[in-house]
């Protein structure tokens, strides 16, 4: 298991727990303290139920914006048994991957995991893939006259349980880690009998593997179809064959899953439009914005890996592959429009990372001046400008800071999204200024029943060390959620003689996972960086 578990770790390390949550800090540790954490996660393997008892898992439930009127529900778990449900789930994904039906028909996540890149998933099977393959099909096949395309509905939060853990049970015939990853779910939903955490590497391995017995049922009642994650694209003969087609797929849902379509997300298409959106959809826009030169611009790996071997050489072709196009023009143009198109305008936002510092500032400087209209893309924005702070220059940091201000003090709608605030705090944790320290422990107050933002401010204070802060925090240590228990943990270690006798006073209550944290954040003190790893 342990193999597992290494894995599991660094692959949290290197992309995250989730794609949705600001990056945590747990990632140092894990990096720091690989093989303490992969030795402790086997002993929780050994001891699970005892375990489980001693320090369950507690988890980060909330709402993020998706366009401009809808929301998703995301989940962040708890990054101790995170590391833990992924380990076990990755000692069955072979199992899991040769059980499913082949890549050429469902296209999401098939697990082909890298060591040395710490990877899961085939890079070559992509939403792209899916998309092009199905264009592709659909010309060079003229029998195809009509397209049923169909989204599930809320696919991760309405998966059944028994079903999954009827599929778990076939891979895992002895149950001895499938038991535990029901166990684990269980806990993730609390009283519910489905659902998945939506965002992280275990969820989707283990969706697909729900979703496997639809695939086959198609399969073998002759459907044509391709499958990337929740959407489906099938292929007919007929506009009766395309309506008997989209009837089969539902009842099997139904029938199999429990689980619906989407209404407004089901079409059927002839032959000739679901070519003409697929082409849009390739390009990242609508039909009607379409040029040459934004496909071109929506086809560029604007996304590289800072921890390659070769990082800088694809660093400065991104940048030299961005000398083509008017960056501050095309966002000019985009900010002009009614609604923004959000594809294209974060393809946008991400190429201004790879762009000189210059243009950097002058484009956030044009996008917090507007940062209303660019709302759906909020998070976003605010994870380049994180990221990028020390390129930033000081009068764009200063028209960041007023509208970021400005946007907590009129108690903004855009503020209204837990996780938006929680970027929020991030930026301003770029700057150890009174005023905002003011303003953190105002939100803290405002917010002293979120996890996220009370264990995120908490951090923020260690990582600029404010003692005065701390230590008045330190009296309600008791009550704490676990997520802000470990990380004052960790900061008490930044409070000097006090901190080191509260240490030791408390040290007997601390479970197995604080003690973890406990033993990190004194290395850490020890070599002189704790308020780095912050």
């Amino acid at each position: 298991m342990k193999k597992h578990f290494v894995l599991a770790i660094n692959n949290i390390v290197k992309y995250g727990d989730t794609d949705i949550f600001p990056f945590p800090y747990e990632t140092r540790l894990f990096d720091d303290m690989t093989d303490e954490v992969a030795i402790s996660l086997v002993e929780t393997h050994t001891h699970f139920e005892a375990r489980l008892i001693e320090a369950p898992p507690v988890n980060i439930s909330t709402f993020s914006t998706l366009g401009y009127t809808g929301y998703r529900w995301s989940t962040q778990i708890d990054p101790y048994w995170n590391a833990y449900f992924l380990g076990v789930t990755l000692s069955l994904a072979e199992k899991i991957e040769q059980a499913r039906l082949s890549p050429s028909s469902v296209y999401s996540y098939r697990f082909k995991p890298d060591n040395r890149e710490s990877s899961l998933f085939d890079k070559s099977v992509t939403w792209r893939n899916f998309q092009q393959d199905s264009l592709d099909y659909c010309r060079s096949n003229d029998q195809i006259k009509f397209v049923v395309t169909c989204d599930i509905a809320d696919f991760y939060t309405r998966i059944y349980h028994h079903r999954l853990e009827n599929a778990l049970d076939r891979i895992d015939r002895s149950k001895a880690t499938s038991s535990k990853i029901k166990k684990l779910i269980q806990h993730f939903s609390g009283t519910n009998s489905y659902g998945l955490p939506v965002g992280g590497a275990a969820s989707r391995i283990l969706a697909e593997l729900a979703l496997d017995s639809v695939d086959r049922i198609l399969f073998i009642n002759g459907i044509e179809f391709k499958r990337y994650v929740d959407d489906f694209a099938v292929f007919c003969t007929s506009r009766e064959h395309a309506h008997s087609s989209l009837t089969f797929i539902s009842r099997k849902l139904m029938e199999n899953e429990g689980l619906t379509l989407q209404k407004h997300k089901t079409s059927i298409m002839s032959k000739e439009e679901f070519v003409s959106l697929t082409e849009a959809r390739l390009r990242g826009f609508d039909e009607d914005e379409g040029s040459p030169m934004k496909a071109k611009f929506m086809s560029l790996p604007i996304r590289y890996d800072p921890y390659s071997a070769n990082a800088t050489e694809q660093y400065q072709e991104i940048k030299k592959s961005l000398a083509d196009f008017d960056l501050l023009g095309m966002l000019s143009s985009e900010l002009q429009k009614s609604k923004i198109n959000q594809p294209f305008t974060k393809q946008l936002v991400r190429a201004f990372a790879a762009a000189d510092d210059k243009i950097l500032s002058g484009a956030f400087k044009i996008i917090f001046n507007n940062i209303l209209e660019l709302y759906p893309i909020f998070t976003t924005i605010l994870q380049v400008a994180i990221t990028h702070w020390g390129r930033i220059d000081a009068d764009t940091r200063h028209v960041i800071r007023n509208s970021v201000i400005r946007l907590l003090r009129d108690d903004s709608f855009i503020l209204k999204t837990e996780l938006n605030l929680a970027y929020t705090v991030r930026l301003l944790s770029q700057e150890n200024t009174v005023e905002n320290q003011t303003l953190l422990a105002d939100v803290y107050q405002r917010n002293s029943s979120s996890i996220l933002l009370t264990s995120l401010i908490t951090q923020v204070m260690g990582k600029w060390e404010v003692h005065f802060w701390l230590s008045d925090l330190r009296r309600t240590f008791a009550t704490m959620n676990p997520w802000q228990r470990r990380i004052f943990l960790v900061c008490s270690y930044l409070l000097g003689d006090e901190g080191t006798h509260w240490v030791q006073h408390n040290k007997a209550r601390f479970n197995f996972i604080e003690s973890l944290y406990r033993d990190w954040a004194g290395k850490r003190k020890g070599l002189g960086n704790l308020s780095e790893a912050l």
